[in-house]
Order: C-alpha cells, then sequence, then structure tokens
C-alpha cells in the first residue's frame, strides 16, 4: 500500500518555508510594530504545530489511525494560513480513512410535461437577476428603492419559481444529509485548492490587491457588518445557486458545456460590472473558478443544496476573515 505519510510530510515543507519566508521579511522589509510583533506569534505557533505535524508523519500508519486528533488540530490551525498545508492534513485524514466510499442518492429525472413552463421559469429567473442586480443600479430610478426589498423580492421569486424542485432537494439532502456531508467537504477542499492556484498568479499581477468586488464587500462590511454577514452567507448562496446552477442547467444536455458556461457566467458577472482596468478584469479567472467548482458539484450530485452549502462554506469563512481584519 502507498505511504500516505507523504501528505503530512509534504505539508510540513510547505508550512516550513512560508515560514522561514514570512519572517525574513518581517524582519529585513518591514518596521517594528505591534502588528508585525502579532504576525511573528502567529508564525510561531503555526512552527509548534507544523513540529507536532512532521513527528506524527514519522509515525506507523496503523497508529495515526488510531490516534488522528493531532493531525486535525494541526491541519485546522494551517487551513486558515497559508490554507495549502492544511487542506494537505485534510487530505491526509480522508485517504488513511477506513470508511467505504459512500455514493450520493440517486435522483429520479424531471419528467419536462410543459416544456413552456419547465424553460420559462429558469428564463426568468435569470433576466430578472440580471435586470435588478446590473442593470438597474445604473438609472436614478434605483435610488429610490431599497437594496433590501430587492434582496427580499429576489428571495421569493426564487421560492415562487424553484419551491418544487427546492423542496424534493431539501428533503433529499435531509434524508441522506450523512452522505451528502463527506461528499460537500471533499469538494470545498478541492474548490479551495483551485481557486488559490488560480488566484496566485492574478494576485501577483495585480500587486497584492484584491478585486473591486471584493473591496466593495468589504467597505459594506465597515458600514454594515450584521447586514452584509447576512447577505453574503445566506441570501448570496441561495439565490446565486439557484440563478447560476438550478436554473441555467435547464438549457444544457452536455455537462461538461453546462459547468464551463455556468462557471464563466458566474465569474463575469461577479468582476464585469465593477473592472476599472484590464487587471482588474483578470480576476473573472478566479470568480470563474469557483463557479465551475460549484456547477461540477450541482452537476455530480443533482441536488442544488450541495453548491449551496458549499458557497454558504466559502462566504462564510470569508465572512470571518474580513470581519477580524476590518
Amino acid at each position: 500500500m502507498k505511504d500516505k505519510r507523504i501528505y503530512l510530510k509534504l505539508a510540513c515543507l510547505l508550512e516550513i518555508f512560508y515560514i522561514f519566508l514570512m519572517l525574513f521579511y518581517y524582519l529585513f522589509f518591514t518596521k517594528y510594530s505591534d502588528e508585525v510583533l502579532a504576525n511573528v506569534f502567529f508564525l510561531i505557533i503555526s512552527f509548534v504545530f507544523t513540529v507536532l505535524l512532521y513527528k506524527e508523519s514519522k509515525k506507523d500508519i496503523n497508529n495515526l489511525k488510531k490516534n488522528k486528533f493531532i493531525v486535525l488540530l494541526a491541519s485546522i490551525w494551517l487551513f486558515f494560513d497559508p490554507v495549502i498545508p492544511g487542506i494537505l492534513g485534510f487530505i491526509f485524514l480522508s485517504k488513511i480513512s477506513d470508511k467505504k466510499k459512500i455514493e450520493l442518492p440517486k435522483k429520479d429525472d424531471i419528467k419536462i410535461n410543459n416544456k413552456f413552463s419547465y424553460y420559462i421559469k429558469p428564463f426568468l429567473l435569470i433576466l430578472i437577476f440580471i435586470a435588478l442586480m446590473f442593470i438597474l443600479p445604473n438609472f436614478s430610478l434605483s435610488k429610490k428603492i431599497s437594496s433590501y426589498l430587492i434582496y427580499i423580492f429576489m428571495i421569493i421569486l426564487v421560492l415562487l419559481l424553484n419551491y418544487k424542485e427546492l423542496y424534493y432537494d431539501l428533503k433529499l439532502f435531509k434524508n441522506n444529509i450523512k452522505s451528502y456531508l463527506p461528499f460537500i467537504i471533499k469538494r470545498y477542499l478541492y474548490m479551495i485548492c483551485i481557486m488559490v492556484i488560480v488566484a496566485i498568479p492574478v494576485v501577483l499581477i495585480n500587486n497584492g490587491s484584491t478585486s473591486n468586488n471584493q473591496a466593495i464587500i468589504n467597505a459594506m462590511f465597515k458600514k454594515v457588518p450584521l447586514a452584509t454577514f447576512v447577505l453574503s452567507t445566506l441570501y448570496a448562496p441561495f439565490v446565486e445557486e439557484n440563478v447560476f446552477r438550478l436554473s441555467l442547467s435547464k438549457f444544457f444536455n452536455n455537462k461538461t458545456l453546462f459547468i464551463i458556461l455556468s462557471g464563466v457566467f458566474f465569474g463575469s458577472l461577479h468582476v464585469i460590472d465593477n473592472f476599472t482596468s484590464l487587471n482588474d478584469f483578470l480576476y473573472i479567472f478566479q470568480y470563474s473558478a469557483l463557479g465551475i467548482c460549484l456547477a461540477k458539484a450541482y452537476s455530480d450530485s443533482k441536488n442544488i443544496f450541495v453548491p449551496i452549502s458549499m458557497h454558504f462554506i466559502q462566504n462564510f469563512l470569508a465572512a470571518i476573515i474580513v470581519l477580524l481584519v476590518y
């Protein structure tokens, strides 16, 4: 059997490289401050967890199966900073698990009795979403309408148009949560890896600056933190997944084509309305990577609450980070 401890050792090497790189930066390229001191302190904690992780990598694989606590604890810490070593730790835990592969419940194919109703509902939802979110703000009329009323209207519209499928998927999701949860966690970790890989060149080209879309969200967190938190963690995953995944999937018989176009459409609408230069436009790759991963998860699970859950986790963790920073 292949020695799966390589995941732990690779995680340790990545983290040690990261720690020394950041310590070198703080020692020679920054001025002393409380913020620098706090960052150095966190790096020291990360180094301690890395040493623990490295010691675990030397243990016999059977002993690691019996006691996963240290690996889990270290992986949780390293997941938040700098992400990749923590992901490798979680991958290691999944690789040494003796549990059998859990298959997702099969969903019956929907019989199209009324083609007009089947296609017109998702088309209307997509059209109204684009009109309210991206076209209406360009008119002076939008200043007279509360943005919260628009959000509430979109939620009601989604429920009215998709209530049958939402009810069916929610019931299936609740009854098979033990099957869906491992699938969601696994796909989420893969999604983070892909997003990090795609984001690195984009961020480097933009000299570490964030996207305009994220900058607007950060500003909203400063002004109305609670409302922004609710919108980003509950409203956005629910409405956007219904628009970009559930509704859009009705128009594609080809799985690959749906996944790609759903992701690119999702990425484009997160960038095109806010970009001010060609460099800003590059963030479309980062958002599209997120959209493609969510579309793939929906296509494989056939349950809209799978990408909603993944989208929720992503936005929830991002919101927590923004709240801590700002």
